[in-house]
């Protein structure tokens, strides 16, 4: 359909439009700001009746597009503190793994440096051949040694160190879901010396101490691996439920306190006033938006906000 053609598309099913609309369907899409931000402003009922999608009186455009808009910003905030969360536990998990195998040459490639229970051991297998085999052998290989082949961290440790490349080293080729996965396959022992190494971080930066468990580790690591793909896909995040509809935006953002230094209060600020503008711009749909964020009242962000400061 032609841009005028969508307009009228979106006329007929009672969305008001302006001058705006059209320059805004053609840079960022229909399918974008239409389908994937168009259930809050619906009218359920005249739309099951008609068997048309049909919208609430007095609703425009310019709502669909600003709580697109609010979405993308959340995505950027969520995206820049997962990264550090990425970074810590790349960290955390280099430093004790190499402590637990200090004598040992690339320990990652041996599969007695992991867990044996369960499906442990077939997990790590995996790793090493499909992760950790593929970047030494990419990246200690003459044919890729070009200026387009490989990482130059990994050459170098292959080509100045015969070979030994360090799992800190290592860590910075790696992917968020790599990292974890490389978390899971730990033996308890370094498990529990990587929840020690976490809980000290988190303590050394609150003023109230708390205990992160190995447990809680991998619950928000899968979550943060989880939305962090949602971040990356540019996909809808506001409302995300990944694997389970009891997970939420709501419970991401609550997760990274736990991983995050001081800079999660300012994360936490910018979400908050995020939020407040959004539910402001469009205050008939401010109730939808934050059930659907997990909040199970529109100042309960405020309220964790008020707990973060004290804590």
């Amino acid at each position: 359909m032609s841009i005028d053609a969508q307009i009228e598309l979106l006329r007929g099913r009672g969305l008001s439009t302006d001058s705006r609309t059209g320059w805004l369907l053609e840079r960022e899409g229909y399918y974008s700001i239409v389908n994937g931000y168009k259930d809050l402003f619906l009218d359920s009922d005249t739309t099951a009746a008609s068997h048309t999608e049909t919208y609430r009186s007095g609703i425009s455009f310019n709502d669909l597009y600003e709580l697109f808009v609010f979405d993308r910003k959340l995505r950027f905030q969520v995206f820049q503190i997962e990264t550090i969360a990425e970074a810590t536990l790349k960290t955390v998990c280099s430093y004790e793994f190499t402590k637990a195998y200090s004598n040992d040459r690339n320990p990652y490639l041996n599969l007695s440096s992991y867990g044996r229970d369960g499906r442990t051991p077939h997990s790590a297998r995996k790793l090493i051949d499909k992760v950790f085999n593929k970047i030494l052998e990419l990246d200690g290989n003459p044919r890729n040694r070009g200026d387009f082949g490989g990482k130059a961290y990994i050459k170098h440790c292959m080509e100045d160190h015969a070979g030994e490349v360090p799992m800190w080293v290592l860590a910075n080729d790696l992917t968020l879901g790599q990292i974890y996965w490389f978390y899971q396959v730990q033996n308890p022992e370094v498990r529990k010396n990587i929840a020690i190494s976490f809980t000290k971080l988190y303590n050394d930066s609150h003023k109230h101490n708390l205990d992160v468990t190995s447990a809680r580790i991998d619950r928000i690591y899968r979550r943060i691996k989880d939305f962090r793909n949602i971040c990356a896909h540019d996909e809808r995040l506001y409302c995300a439920h990944p694997h389970d509809a009891n997970i939420t935006v709501f419970q991401l953002i609550r997760d990274l306190q736990y991983v995050t230094d001081k800079r999660y209060l300012e994360f936490l600020q910018r979400v908050k006033m995020l939020t407040n503008t959004i539910c402001n711009k469009i205050p008939s749909c401010s109730l939808g938006i934050t059930t659907a964020m997990g909040l199970s009242d529109p100042l309960e962000l405020d309220q964790h906000l008020d707990r973060v400061r004290a804590s």
